[in-house]
Formats: structure tokens, C-alpha cells, sequence
């Protein structure tokens, strides 16, 4: 029937009423009463509880008036997950307002029943559960809106980098949440950044697709949010076209509530209809996705589920047993999981991590949230100019707090005041910019409580009885607490939760910090017990509220509580924590690594430099890795300035992050790295100057190390600042892989003049190439550098670097160690480097060539170099194409009675049994030559028979001998066992990934048993023995502890 142009308000609400099911009249009646329990004109839950939809019509109406009422429904609606009621409501034309209290009269009582829309064909059930899932996904709560009222999540969405992790157990059980805590990758290996559509591909490391999927993050960082939009993105087949036919959502804030259900139940609870069509959904269950939302926040018993597990779908079990058999394949093994948590919570072959906001994004997250784009703009610029409080924002949830505040001060016409540096002082911001007068705030001292409870007991949904024992009641919480209607049976409980876990984290932290007896005796005890608890372990899950708790203590956020709350803090707590600090130091013989972040992270939300000085003293050695994105390179910084006894400084970033804003747009998942720029996102100025303030203000700091840290080159000048200082002591310096370009070569140049205590430098991984060697080289050669050694692998140099480098050898007598290793020098290059290493002034100790791109005919030069050069005692050139022709000519100047050198490695070098013959001569004539590395080469057991000749004989000196992976065999043995019955000076023998066998060992074994056998280490790892040989290699160590024998 055509409608009406104009509709009465009462009848289109009762229209709208009487589609709601007799559970979902009872949620919304249950919404209302917390609605309208913030206002004056209450409506009576009697006369609520009994009414039917024209009486609930009515009762709103005759309240609210027709539009308010109207409005107030549709948020309720979607409160109750009827979205598409909402979306229906939302096109209707409401032009007549009936008025309040006015009466309805029968004929449009009539009116209302016939509007009812007439049946419509069944839907394909697959079709009708996406629909379902875009009416309860489509839309979000905004609790900065009116009552009800709701943001698209699709317009409010902000593109989250996602990385994909290494399998690491190791590294996965040492990471916890934080303000977007980056992640050390396994060693050598960078995270790679991935999409959504490709999270259940095969990739390199594993040829069949994953079946779990972890989605690990930080506290706010977007899991939730990212799980809700994949629901949303495969409704409206953006997302997983092609591999899931269904995919289902669980909370596990839902799963809390004990109830036994079987894997059957789980399932027809995500089904809009009564009656899910189970037996045709689980018929083919590898393609089906269940998204396991925030493992993290099970309660403790999840974690140890104890009992058999379930193998029945059908089957009743306790939630804690049946989230355990999907997780762990023991029921329904094909069934692919996607499961946000924490990091470290899970365990699995695959793990996504995510990063949260880059600058780009967090700039179109204030556009999506601020719809006046003049305010938008105004706000992020304001933002954007308070560098710690910009660089908190990457933690999506720190972003929404920001403009939050922003958006209630701009309203008031004015601009945020407080100089957020702590991700404390955002949340206290937030606190204080909802929180009434002070002698309102009875009810935040308990839930304050009621948080501290919580946090204990791991536990995250509250019954109205839980914040009865807190002296609280709903709706004088509201801000802070969410409220949520769960179905039991056929009735409905109301249940409580912070409005995210951190909020619940920080309310419990300022229940430590109260001051009052009642601090001690109730939930959580005291301080001492808090701390003992956490002991800084990263995984621990009061990491983030002891955060807090050192934040809360900070002299300007003590002010504030005073004087907005009238609250006051024990005086007692920061005497507490250093006592507490003081005891770690001493129990890891005053080094700080295990824990180093996480304890610079406590230390930077107190803000107290006096603090942090007492604090650290006790510590000599500070060790700390896995520092990833700005925030904690921020924070790192701001503590090592205050670091005055140090003596040895390690500070090593994650590769991945250096370049973490650089991608492009697409759509949902598509974050890919653009070309790199040496000078883009670099970090922030301040890092350098803080730096530089160490190395001025700690004369006993005498090793600093930074690796995989951005500096860019104000960043390089800012610290060479600090190590001219006339305070400065450093001896040592190393820059690895700091984006360290050419032109800031220049200033390094500068220091090596004016530091005399500067004796090494490390500069491996960075893009120096000739203009920087160059830039160097002057430092390098002025008379007052007193650099011994200096490391230049990977530098990009070539052979015209060589020419500079050759200067320098040729004028500063004190450079005893250079590492060019990983550069394309070739011959042409050694042959000027040659020359330097000729040179009388020459003082060169150790040179490593590795990786160098020479050939045979670079030992042409080098053969006269080591017969002409006095003081070269070690030469690496591993990894070149020497081959046979190569080594024959480097061995003519090895033999002769002037050359000194007593290392030589020529790993992986392509020698063969000729080589052996020229280095056989070699062991027989040269009586300094004392360690020979002969690794990955195809030596045979022939070329071991003509080098054993050498071993033998008696004019022989050679200490260390590695033959891994020489393609050796049981007859290579023979010889061995005559060497080692005769030789008395090779002591360590490395026989790794050789074919020797048992037969082989047992010949090794012999001669070992000797007491006049002088072999202290025997390496026989990778060989397949039996276990009569272990036994006989076992008892030879009991006979000889001193022999470290490995296989």
C-alpha cells in the first residue's frame, strides 16, 4: 500500500516497535532505562516492563515529544544490533509532531497495522547472513555523540600497517602492549608488510596456506576495530572473494561469561535467524572463518584450560575447553581462526603484527573524525607541532582521546592547554575533561576500585553487583563504562566495561596512588605487591598500569588531581619504586637489559629528571633492543640523557621501522613501502640532541652502539656535537645502519679531529659511497685522529674509495683495523689499497675483504704486499672468487720468511685439492701462520691428504684449523687421526657438515684418547651417528673434561 504523505509520529514508531522480537523489546527497554537515567524526566521501569510496542509508542512520545523520541529509537535500535531499522529510519520523512501526551486515536492504531511491510521472497541464507552482518557491522558507537547515535565504520576507518612476523617462539614469548610497542625481528630479517587479502596465502617460509592467523597488537592499537571492518569487507565482498563462503565473529568479552556451549552454539549465535542452517555451513569447514576478537582478554582460566578437549562439534563444553580445541585443531581442524590478542598471548606459525597510524594516516583520521575540515586541520596542526604528543597518536586509540579533548575545547572556542608528553597525561586529559567537580568524584575513587579488582582477577565484564561492592551505579560512570545486554536462557543480564582495557589499566594504576589507608587492603594490596607481581617483564598484564603508575607520580599530574579531584597522592610510592629499581640492579650485577624498555618506558611517563637520575645510577652496562618506532626511540632518549654512571651503551632499533610512513594509499590492507629517500623519516631532532647531551653530561661512558637508528644527517651532526665536548670520553662509537648519507661524513670527519679519546668507529651499513670515503679520509688523516679501527662494511664503496683509503694508510700510523667487508672494491680497487698497505708508515693489523668481488688476480698484488708489509697479522678474504689460480699466487708471498700473518680465512673461496698442495708448502715454511679457515670449499678428502702432509710436519705452528663443509669423508679420517697423533700445536679442529660416519669418528677417537693429543675443541655437528659413537665420543670426555667435543 502507498504511504501517506504525511504519517502520524506515534504510529511510525509503533510500527517500528512491533518488528523488534519479544528479547529485543526487553534489550531496548533495558538501553532506555540507562538512557533516560542521565536526564530528569525518567520514565518508570513499571511501566515499562509490561508494555507492548504501542504502549512503548506512547510512553516515549508522550515524554520526549515525537522527534526526540524518534531519534532516541534509532539510536536504541542500533544499540541492539537492528541496524537495519536504523538505516530505514534514517530515509523516513517526519514533518508532523504529534503532541506531547496527545492522543492516538483507533483509526490510526489501524493505519499503523496496515504499513506493516507485506512479506518478501526468502533469501539465499548465505545472502541473508551478509546482509545481517553489514546491519551489525556498518555502523559504530561514538561516545562522543548524543545517546544512541552512531559513525559508518567504513568513513571512519583508518588504514592500520600491518607486518607479517617471522616465527619466532623465542622472540613471542617476550612482547607485551604498549604505546605501539615495535618488535625485534629474527636475526638478520626484516618484518615485510602485508595485505588482509593475503593473511591465509601460502608465503616463502610456509608452501600451504595458514589456518590461524594471529592479529597481535598494543593496547589500542585498532585489533578490534581491524576485526569488525574484515567482517564488514567480506559482507560487501571487498574482502576474501573466493576462499570463505561464511565468515563468523566471536568476543571474547562474550565468551567470559561461563556457560557451557558447544562449537554448534558458537556458530548459530553469529546467525541472525533462529534456526541456522548448521548441517549446510559445516559441510565443507575449510571454508569457513571465525574471527576469535581479543584473546587477551579471557579470563585467566582460557589460558590454562585443563580437561578433554572437545571433538564433537555438538558437543557442551566450557567455553575455556571449547576455544581450546579450535585453537589447538583439536576440533574442527580445517576451520580457518583469525584471532586478535596482545602480543605474546598466542603462539602461532603465523603472526600479523599491527603498527598503528603513519603520519599520513593519522592526519586523515583527524579528517574522518572532525567533519568541519577547518577544524580538522587546525586540531592535527596543533597536534603535529607538539612532537611527543604527534608521535603518541600512531596508538589509534591515543589518536581518539586527542581529538576527543580537542574537539570539547574547540567547541569552547578555545585550543588543547595541557602539554600532553605521556601517554598519562592524555588520558588523564580525557579524564579530567568529562569528570564533574570535585565533590562529585566519590564514584571514581570506586571505579578505581573496581578497575584495580578487575585487573587482578584478569577480568573485563562487570554484573551490576560488581559495582554495587564499589558504592557505583551505571550511570554515574557512563563515560567510562559501557554497558552491554547479554541473552541467558530466555532472559536478558546487564553487564558492565570500560570503554577500552586501558581505561580500566589506568583507573587501577590511580588506585595505587590514592593516599589512604584503604589503598592497602583493598584489591591489589600494596604497591610492593604490585611491583613484585610485574618484576618489568614485558609479557606481564600489569605492564601497562605500573606505566601508569609511574605517569600518575610526575609533580604536574600529582597538581592536577589535587586540584581538580582534591585527590591527594602517597607521598610514599617513588621512594617505593627506586628501592624496588635498586634491587633489580643489584640482582643483574648492575646491568640493565632483560626489561631495559620497559623500564625507560616507566621511567619517561614520570617526567622527573631527578628521579630518573636516582634511578638509573646503580647501572653501568644499559642494553636495549627491540626499540621500532618513534615513540620508543623517543623514549629511550629522553632516559639515556639522564643515564651519569653508564659506562657501556647499547641502544638497537628494528630495521623495519625506520621507513614505517612511507607507503601508499589503496584500499583496506594495501600498505606497501615506497622507494626509500636517505633523508625521509628520519627521527625526530630531539633523539640527536638528547644523545649529545649524554655523551656531554657522562664522562664515564666510554662504549655507545646504535644500530638500525634513522638518524639522518641532523641527527649525525647533533651528536657530533656531543662527542667534541671537552666532556666527552668515548672510546668507542658505533653507527650501524643509521642512514648515515655522505654529506654527514663531514661532521664525522670533525670528530675523529677534535676527540682524542676516539680509538674505534663502526660505520657498517650505511650509504657513505665515495663523496662521504672522502669527506672521512680527511678526518682520517689529519695528524691529531686517533682512530685504531674503523668498519666500513657495506658502505657502498668501490674501487675509487680504495684510492682514498690508501692515503689514509699511508700517513696515520695509529689505524690498526679495517673492515671493508661487502664492497665492490674488485681488483682494481686492492691494487690501490695495496699500495697503502706497502707503505712504511703502514701500521695495519687485521683486514677483512669479505664479499669484495676479487679474483685470482687480485693476489697478485697481495702476495708482494704480505711479503713487504711487517705488521699484518689477519687477513679475511671469505666469499671471493680466488679459486685455485688464486691462492697459488697468494701463497707465494705466505711462504716467504718476511710475512707475518697468522690469520688467514678463504671460506667459501672455490678451492680445490691444488690449493691444499700450495698451502701445504705454506704450513711447512711460514712459523707464524697459526689459524686457517678453509670453509665451503670442495676441498675432498684427496685435498686433505696433500694439507695433512703440512700439519705434519714439524716446522708446523697452527693453533685452529676449520674444514666445515670440505666434503669430507670416513677416509678423510685416516688422515686426520695421523695428524692429530702427531702434531702438538693445533688445538681446535672444526669438522662441521662432513660425511665422516661412525667409521670416521671411531678413527678421530683414537688418537684423541692420547695424553699427549693437544686438541681442546672438536666440532662434528651436522652428522648422522649412531648411538654407540656418542657413547664412545662421551666417554672420551670423561677422560678429558677440557675437550669440548660438539656434535
Amino acid at each position: 500500500m502507498p504511504r501517506p504523505p504525511v504519517r502520524d509520529g506515534l504510529c511510525l514508531l509503533s510500527t517500528y516497535l512491533e518488528e523488534l522480537e519479544a528479547v529485543e523489546l526487553k534489550k531496548f527497554k533495558l538501553y532506555l532505562g540507562t538512557v533516560t537515567e542521565r536526564g530528569e524526566d525518567k520514565i518508570p521501569w513499571g511501566r515499562m516492563e509490561t508494555a507492548g510496542p504501542l504502549d512503548m509508542a506512547q510512553l516515549l512520545t508522550g515524554h520526549f515529544g515525537t522527534e526526540a523520541a524518534w531519534l532516541l529509537a534509532l539510536g536504541l535500535f542500533e544499540r541492539i544490533n537492528r541496524r537495519d531499522l536504523w538505516e530505514k529510519g534514517q530515509r523516513e520523512d517526519l514533518v508532523r509532531d504529534t503532541p506531547p501526551g496527545g492522543p492516538s486515536s483507533l483509526g490510526s492504531q489501524s493505519a499503523c497495522l496496515l504499513e506493516v511491510s507485506p512479506g518478501t521472497p526468502r533469501k539465499d541464507p548465505g545472502e541473508a547472513y551478509r546482509d545481517s552482518v553489514r546491519r551489525r557491522f556498518r555502523l559504530m558507537q561514538d561516545r562522543n555523540a548524543r545517546p544512541g547515535e552512531c559513525v559508518n565504520l567504513s568513513r571512519r576507518y583508518t588504514r592500520l600497517l600491518l607486518v607479517r612476523e617471522h616465527s619466532n617462539p623465542t622472540r613471542a614469548r617476550q612482547k607485551l602492549l604498549d604505546t605501539g610497542r615495535g618488535r625485534a625481528r629474527a636475526a638478520g630479517q626484516q618484518a615485510r608488510p602485508i595485505r588482509l587479502e593475503t593473511l591465509f596465502e601460502p608465503d616463502a617460509e610456509r608452501p600451504e596456506p595458514p589456518r590461524t592467523v594471529v592479529l597481535q597488537g598494543a593496547a589500542g592499537i585498532g585489533k578490534s576495530m581491524l576485526a569488525r571492518k574484515v567482517m564488514l569487507d567480506w559482507a560487501d565482498g571487498k574482502l576474501f572473494r573466493g576462499r570463505f563462503d561464511y565468515v563468523f565473529y566471536v568476543n571474547c568479552r562474550d565468551m567470559n561469561q561461563g556457560a557451557e556451549r558447544s562449537a554448534r552454539d558458537l556458530v548459530a549465535g553469529c546467525w541472525p535467524e533462529p534456526r541456522a542452517p548448521l548441517h549446510e555451513l559445516l559441510r565443507v569447514p575449510e571454508r569457513l572463518l571465525l574471527i576469535i576478537d581479543g584473546f587477551d582478554e579471557l579470563e585467566p582460566s582460557f589460558h590454562d584450560a585443563q580437561g578433554p578437549w572437545c571433538a564433537c562439534w555438538e558437543e557442551k563444553r566450557p567455553a575455556e575447553l571449547l576455544l581450546s580445541s579450535l585453537i589447538g585443531r583439536k576440533l574442527l581442524p580445517e576451520l580457518s581462526l583469525l584471532i586478535t590478542t596482545r602480543p605474546a598471548a598466542l603462539e602461532q606459525p603465523r603472526c600479523v603484527e599491527i603498527l598503528g597510524f603513519s603520519e599520513a594516516e593519522r592526519k586523515e583520521y583527524f579528517h574522518k573524525y572532525f567533519p568541519d575540515a577547518q577544524q580538522a586541520s587546525q586540531a592535527f596542526h596543533f597536534v603535529r607541532d607538539n612532537e611527543p604528543l604527534f608521535t603518541m597518536c600512531f596508538v589509534p586509540m591515543v589518536c581518539w582521546v586527542v581529538c576527543t579533548c580537542l574537539r570539547q575545547q574547540l567547541e569552547g572556542g578555545g585550543l588543547l592547554r595541557q602539554a600532553c608528553r605521556t601517554t598519562t597525561a592524555v588520558y588523564l586529559l580525557y579524564l579530567l575533561s568529562l569528570t564533574p567537580p570535585a565533590p562529585a568524584t566519590r564514584s571514581l575513587r570506586g571505579l578505581c576500585s573496581l578497575a584495580c579488582d578487575g585487573l587482578w582477577h584478569q577480568k573485563v565484564l562487570f554484573e551490576e553487583r560488581d559495582l554495587g561492592r564499589h558504592g557505583l551505579r551505571g550511570a554515574e560512570v557512563s563515560a567510562f563504562l559501557n554497558m552491554d545486554i547479554f541473552q541467558k536462557d530466555i532472559n536478558c543480564e546487564k553487564y558492565y566495561s570500560f570503554i577500552h582495557l586501558s581505561f580500566q589499566e589506568f583507573f587501577a594504576a590511580m588506585h595505587y596512588v590514592l593516599d589512604g589507608a584503604e589503598r592497602g587492603s583493598g584489591p591489589g594490596g600494596t604497591v610492593t605487591r604490585l611491583l613484585a607481581e610485574y618484576g618489568f617483564a614485558e609479557r606481564s598484564f600489569l605492564a601497562l598500569t605500573v606505566r601508569f603508575l609511574f605517569g600518575l607520580l610526575n609533580e604536574e599530574t600529582r597538581g592536577y588531581l589535587e586540584k581538580s579531584l582534591s585527590w591527594k597522592v602517597s607521598p610514599g610510592i617513588k621512594a617505593e619504586l627506586l628501592g624496588w629499581i635498586e634491587s633489580k640492579a643489584q640482582s643483574e650485577g648492575s646491568t640493565l637489559q632483560r626489561g631495559s624498555l620497559e623500564l625507560f618506558s616507566c621511567l619517561h611517563e614520570i617526567q622527573d629528571e631527578e628521579f630518573i637520575q636516582r634511578a638509573l645510577s646503580p647501572f653501568r652496562v644499559v642494553v636495549v633492543s627491540d626499540i621500532a618506532s618513534r615513540m620508543e626511540h623517543m623514549v629511550s632518549s629522553f632516559c639515556v640523557k639522564s643515564c651519569r654512571n653508564v659506562q657501556v651503551l647499547h641502544l638497537r632499533g628494528a630495521a623495519h621501522r625506520a621507513h614505517e610512513d612511507d607507503r601508499t594509499g589503496g584500499t583496506l590492507g594495501a600498505q606497501t613501502p615506497l622507494a626509500q629517500s636517505p633523508e625521509r623519516n628520519v627521527l625526530l631532532g630531539a633523539y640527536g640532541e638528547r644523545l649529545a647531551a649524554a655523551l656531554c653530561t657522562n664522562p664515564s661512558l666510554t662504549e655507545l652502539a646504535l644500530c638500525h637508528h634513522a638518524l639522518g644527517s641532523q641527527g649525525v651532526k647533533l651528536l657530533c656535537q656531543g662527542l667534541r665536548h671537552p666532556g666527552c670520553k668515548l672510546q668507542n662509537l658505533r653507527l650501524k645502519k643509521c642512514h648515515i648519507s655522505s654529506s654527514a661524513c663531514q661532521d664525522l670527519a670533525a670528530t675523529l679531529i677534535a676527540n682524542k679519546h676516539l680509538i674505534r668507529m663502526d660505520l657498517s651499513g650505511n650509504s657513505l659511497g665515495l663523496p662521504g670515503i672522502e669527506l672521512l679520509c680527511e678526518g682520517l688523516q689529519h695528524p691529531k685522529c686517533r682512530l685504531q679501527m674503523i668498519r666500513l662494511r657495506k658502505c657502498q664503496l668501490e674501487a675509487a674509495a680504495c684510492r682514498e683509503i690508501a692515503s689514509v694508510l699511508s700517513t696515520n700510523p695509529h689505524l690498526i683495523e679495517l673492515d671493508l667487508t661487502g664492497n665492490a672494491l674488485e681488483d682494481s680497487g686492492l691494487r690501490w689499497l695495496c699500495q697503502g698497505l706497502r707503505h712504511p708508515v703502514c701500521r695495519l693489523r687485521t683486514l677483512w675483504l669479505k664479499i669484495c668481488h676479487l679474483t685470482a688476480a687480485a693476489c697478485e698484488d697481495l702476495a708482494p704486499t704480505l711479503r713487504e708489509n711487517r705488521s699484518l697479522v689477519e687477513l679475511d678474504l671469505g666469499l671471493n672468487e680466488l679459486g685455485d689460480p688464486g691462492t697459488l699466487l697468494l701463497c707465494q708471498g705466505l711462504r716467504h720468511p718476511t710475512c707475518t700473518l697468522q690469520t688467514l680465512r678463504l671460506g667459501i673461496c672455490r678451492l680445490g685439492a691444488a690449493a691444499c698442495a700450495a698451502l701445504c708448502d705454506v704450513l711447512q715454511a711460514s712459523r707464524h701462520l697459526l689459524e686457517l679457515d678453509l670453509s665451503f670449499n670442495d676441498l675432498g678428502d684427496g685435498g686433505l691428504r696433500l694439507l695433512g702432509a703440512g700439519l705434519r710436519h714439524p716446522a708446523c705452528r697452527l693453533q685452529k684449523l676449520w674444514l666445515d663443509s670440505c666434503g669430507l669423508t670416513a677416509k678423510a679420517c685416516r688422515d686426520l687421526s695421523s695428524t692429530l697423533g702427531i702434531n702438538q700445536t693445533l688445538a681446535e679442529l672444526y669438522l662441521t657438515n662432513n660425511a665422516l660416519g661412525d667409521t670416521g669418528v671411531r678413527l678421530l677417537c683414537k688418537p684423541l684418547s692420547l695424553p699427549s693429543c693437544p686438541l681442546r675443541v672438536l666440532w662434528l655437528f651436522g652428522m648422522e651417528l649412531r648411538e654407540s659413537t656418542h657413547r664412545r665420543l662421551a666417554a672420551l670426555r670423561g677422560t678429558k673434561p677440557y675437550l669440548d667435543i660438539g656434535c
